[in-house]
């Protein structure tokens, strides 16, 4: 029986290698799983970040302290004051400026302990304090005054802070290891947190992605980093990248293309045309996180373009790429099955999977080959049919 090569069929064809055979078998199975499992390891974002371990004994950014054991105790001395559990201050001590009776200070004058004549280093007078003499009460017994007793903070629990920015007044969702835990607000600024002591420690892998008020979904963003038992990990500037939208997907030549989306406020977003570096263009996010840029398409190629986009606060604050979105500029769609050779290098292979994997279940219209405007087995079925290998 012959088959047409311009439509996709369950069989391999007859001049297939057992090499081609099996890397088909691969790449099948490797898309099951991928139904199987979560969308979000096909599309998921490294960013950078700033980790902060309070309990290392080292004082990393975000922190006041760190003196490895942070119990918050007192401190007799100056030099022997405690780090407070959540490194952002110290526990009481001898030269704070504060007169602790509990723990027997006599004085305390701060940073003039023992220099100024009246207080020591160990919070005692330096010259003779006359005694005084106690109030003569008559009918009454003399107010005894209240005691608060010291205590030592237990070890501080193994917990993890991570805080980072989406969209404004956007519910974040986390996931820990592949699997949602939780959902936090973001804030009118974008601003999130999420922290938490329900994790082991070791290796652990956060995710997280939003959707604007438009229902658009950001790319998933990932850290991963080391858990430290019995000590807090900060893990900061975990940036979700702009949402983005097309107003059109199909533009004549000369005719005005629309990107736009949410991201943090005031904002610089940077959208790249065709992942050429020398080929962006950038707009200003509003206040309310809100961003649009316009392109004249009579200064491109007609065909396919796909268009990204990232933000940065300034040179050390930035996201990465988010989703990629695709449109075509000409007259006419291309008729039938598009071309699975998704780079242009005349093969289709491992790289053209990897570009299709990212449009799965997605309207991209260069990965809907079959043209029925969702990215599925029917386009895997197409791709795989054209495999060279």
């Amino acid at each position: 029986m012959r088959t047409n090569r311009d439509e996709p069929t369950s069989e391999m064809p007859r001049h297939s290698t057992p090499a081609t055979l099996l890397v088909g078998c691969l790449l099948l199975c490797a898309v099951i799983q991928f139904e199987g499992i979560q969308k979000a390891l096909a599309d998921t974002l490294e960013t950078n970040i700033i980790i902060s371990i309070c309990g290392n004994g080292i004082i990393d950014p975000g922190e006041a302290c760190d003196d490895g054991r942070n119990l918050g105790v007192y401190g007799p001395t100056f030099s022997q004051r405690s780090c407070s559990p959540d490194c952002k201050s110290y526990g009481p001590y001898c030269g704070d400026g504060v007169l602790q009776v509990r723990f027997s200070e006599q004085c305390d004058e701060g940073a003039t302990n023992g220099t100024s004549g009246l207080c020591s280093a160990t919070c005692a007078p330096l010259t003779a304090v006359p005694p005084t003499t106690p109030p003569r009460i008559v009918g009454s017994i003399p107010p005894q005054p209240s005691a608060t007793p010291g205590s030592i903070p237990a070890i501080t629990k193994t917990q993890v802070v991570l805080r980072g920015k989406a969209y404004p007044n956007s519910d974040v969702h986390v996931l820990l290891d592949g699997k949602s835990t939780n959902i936090v607000r973001a804030d009118s600024n974008a601003d999130f947190l999420y922290n938490t002591d329900a994790v082991a420690p070791g290796t652990a892998t956060f995710s997280f992605w939003a959707a604007d008020s438009s229902g658009v979904e950001s790319l998933i963003t990932s850290v991963v980093f080391d858990v430290v038992q019995s000590a807090v990990t900060n893990v900061n500037n975990i940036f979700l990248p702009p949402s983005l939208s097309v107003s059109d997907r199909q533009i004549a030549p000369g005719g005005l293309v629309t990107f736009s989306g949410e991201s943090v406020p005031a904002a610089k977003v940077t959208t790249n045309l065709d992942s050429d570096t020398t080929n962006t263009f950038s707009a200003t996010s509003s206040g309310a996180g809100q961003w649009a840029f316009q392109l004249n398409t009579s200064s491109i190629k007609q065909g396919f373009h796909s268009v990204k986009a990232a933000f940065a606060l300034s040179p050390s604050s930035k996201s990465g790429y988010g989703k990629s979105v695709s449109f075509f500029v000409g007259t006419k769609l291309p008729s039938g099955n598009l071309s699975p050779d998704l780079n242009g290098d005349g093969k289709v292979n491992l790289v053209d999977f990897s570009i299709f994997l990212l449009s799965w279940n997605t309207h991209d219209i260069r990965s809907d080959f079959n043209r029925d405007g969702v990215v599925n087995l029917a386009d895997f079925s197409i791709m795989l049919f054209s495999w060279t290998g």
